[in-house]
């Protein structure tokens, strides 16, 4: 029942988030779709359009859409231990674009080609100050000025605000990983 629940909440949440030019919002039968999926049949829907990143940002967001509500867990990389930022972001990467992350927010930082803030587009990563050192915590931008993320410890996954003040003050800049989805 809760599965049904929160699946059509975060449907929601992807339709009303998913109103830029790039991405569309995915129907309510494709976000369906997305619970079904075992790891290989994603790995499989892929398969043609290996070069459309259009087509692996919507499998990004509903990806990461089916996560909120997941603790946090420092360390944490999948839905059953939990998640701490850098492990949901590698997840959900691995699982909906093939797309294999190292394993800190830092690291993960050096990846990819840099995005002005007002240039972000659906399936950016967007990095944060939250440990007094820059580029400590990641999440993934949505469309709309929200980014979803595991927050910390005692939260779970869930959307947010670039503009919420705690956000803002805490931005360090965005990537984009489009160059390397389309590498081998």
């Amino acid at each position: 029942m809760y599965k049904s629940f929160y699946s059509t909440i975060a449907c929601l949440i992807c339709m009303c988030l998913c109103q830029c030019k790039s991405v569309a919002a995915p129907s309510a039968e494709r976000w369906q779709q997305a619970y079904r999926y075992q790891q290989q049949e994603v790995i499989d829907s892929q398969q043609g359009v290996a070069g459309s990143w259009s087509s692996k940002v919507e499998e990004i967001i509903i990806r990461a859409l089916s996560l909120t509500g997941v603790d946090y867990k420092y360390g944490g990389r999948s839905p059953e231990t939990g998640f701490d930022c850098s492990g949901f972001v590698q997840y959900v990467f691995k699982h909906a674009a093939q797309i294999s992350l190292p394993p800190s927010a830092r690291t993960i930082s050096q990846m990819g080609e840099a995005v002005k803030r007002e240039e972000l587009q659906p399936g950016d990563l967007v990095f944060f100050n939250t440990l007094k050192t820059a580029f400590s915590h990641v999440g993934i931008y949505m469309g709309n000025n929200q980014f979803i993320h595991a927050p910390r410890a005692g939260s779970q996954v869930r959307v947010e605000s670039l503009d919420d003040r705690y956000w803002k003050a805490r931005y360090n800049g965005a990537k984009r990983l489009e160059v390397e989805a389309s590498q081998p």
